[in-house]
């Protein structure tokens, strides 16, 4: 199998990834703050995954946000890019088409502790590990996590329709809480009641829906890079911090402060 030229550092480890026959395969590379792995796709799925670090995976149809407790599953043939915001030690497993998926779409998942194991324990295994051997063995026992594995509604759908667009980008390149939706419709020349049609039309969410989701994924990005849960508040212009750690609670059904809360690192 041919795999056109992604990344220079991990294109040869991809393309035997890729190419194994093998239902499960697990490529490791440790990444920088900022880092971007362009858009391309690949001919297997995958589930994209970092032990340490956060990033943000998107496609045309949005962005998921991945945590030390969480991966996203991309289907094969799903054109998708990655951005690094704090340095992150990606362990990302392959599945061939004999593996039954846990979405249609891609969707963010949870880790289990066992499933982390074993994903760290298969990067010590061949990649054409024995069929009969103990790499099988573990690429099973993956699998049947995979068939049980909880998804997770943290997902921020993208628009496509021009003025939205254009309203998005700019609301996820500064996002705070204020400014209305009568604010960006003065200044982008169009009606509130216009706006809202086409948030509902084409996010299938309203404004505050969709702004409200941008911000918890911002504010979990922030804290899983340290940054202290009263300085988030304030940064993304919540009144208080109780306010920032309410909004928090009721999406989540944590406090800032309880969601990080992670297995401890190991040295694959």
């Amino acid at each position: 199998m041919q795999t056109a030229t992604i990344d220079l550092r991990t294109d040869k480890a991809l393309a035997a990834c890729l190419r194994v026959d093998r239902p499960v395969s697990v490529l490791a590379y440790d990444y920088a703050s900022d880092d971007r792995v362009p858009a391309h796709e690949h001919a297997k799925a995958q589930l994209i995954y970092a032990i340490e670090g956060t990033m943000t995976v998107s496609t045309r149809e949005g962005q998921w946000v991945l945590l030390p407790t969480r991966a996203v599953w991309v289907p094969a043939h799903t054109r998708h890019s990655i951005r690094m915001r704090s340095a992150p030690r990606m362990r990302t497993v392959f599945f061939d088409e004999s593996v039954p998926p846990p979405a249609t779409s891609c969707a963010v998942v949870s880790v289990s502790p066992l499933l982390r194991e074993l994903i760290l324990t298969m990067l010590q295994e061949p990649r054409s590990y024995p069929l009969d051997g103990r790499g099988a063995q573990i690429a099973a026992l993956m699998c049947s996590e995979l068939s049980v594995i909880q998804t997770l509604p943290l997902h921020l759908p993208w628009p496509r329709e021009p003025r939205l667009l254009r309203i998005c980008n700019a609301m996820h390149k500064k996002p705070i809480l204020a400014g209305d939706m009568e604010f960006w419709a003065t200044h982008n020349s169009m009606s509130s009641r216009t706006l809202a049609r086409l948030f509902r039309r084409e996010l299938n969410m309203s404004f505050q829906e969709w702004r409200s989701q941008l911000l918890l994924l911002e504010a979990q990005i922030r804290l899983a890079q340290g940054q202290s849960s009263s300085s988030v508040a304030k940064s993304l212009g919540y009144d208080s911090h109780s306010a920032f750690s309410a909004m928090f609670r009721k999406a989540l059904g944590v406090s800032p402060s309880e969601h990080l809360k992670s297995p401890s690192s190991a040295s694959p």
